[in-house]
């Protein structure tokens, strides 16, 4: 379901964070030329490096986009995670990060079972701390785990669509340039009896 938003992002390369080994590392439907994919293991972060979720092995400012499958309820750390996300995407780059719904019902399943389904509550705080700005958020997924017939992207809202499982929210990285200011001109003090010509 969220594809489309993966087909709007282009650029040389990108992250995937997974929460487990378990989950495919490969990310379809992206427009990128290489994509990085970790999970979440028992030390950290794995794959082709391993790391913290606070120390990223990632020069800054180089990745078109860094799409989050529940990292932010996998991770021992959000905070500095989404300090990392935000120091490793290029100006204009977008993060894409997808967790329980706080309003979902099926996070209080998961919540039992240990993972941190609450943390996508805080997301807003978490990546305005971090410079990155709130694009907006979509609910994905169905109402409850188990029914059928997930929504699409483009369907028209519905009043329960606050209660999915699953939300997207979209995040973006803005610089703002700095604006020359002209010099201005020095005073000129007038005494009586002077002119400026």
């Amino acid at each position: 379901m969220a594809i489309p938003e993966l087909t709007r992002v282009f650029g040389p390369i990108g992250l995937y964070l997974r929460p487990s080994s378990t989950i495919a590392p490969e990310l379809s439907g992206n427009m990128l030329g290489t994509v990085v994919s970790l999970h979440h293991g028992p030390a950290g972060l794995e794959g082709p490096v391993r790391c913290l979720d606070q120390a990223l092995p990632i020069s800054g400012a180089s990745l078109s986009l860094v799409y989050g499958l529940f990292a932010l309820e996998a991770s021992p750390d959000p905070e500095g995670l989404v300090q990392e996300i935000a120091r490793v995407l290029k100006p204009e780059a977008v993060a894409l990060l997808v967790g329980f719904n706080p309003w979902g019902a099926a996070r209080l399943r998961w919540r039992l079972r240990g993972a941190r389904a609450g943390v996508h509550a805080q997301v807003d705080r978490l990546a305005q701390e971090a410079g990155l700005e709130l694009v907006r958020r979509q609910p994905l997924g169905p109402v409850w785990p188990r029914a059928l017939r997930p929504r699409a992207l483009d369907a028209s809202p519905r009043w329960f669509d606050r209660f999915r499982v699953a939300e997207l929210v979209v995040l973006r990285r803005r610089d703002i340039a700095l604006t020359p200011l002209r010099k201005s001109m020095p005073a000129v003090s007038l005494r009586p009896g002077m002119s400026t010509g």
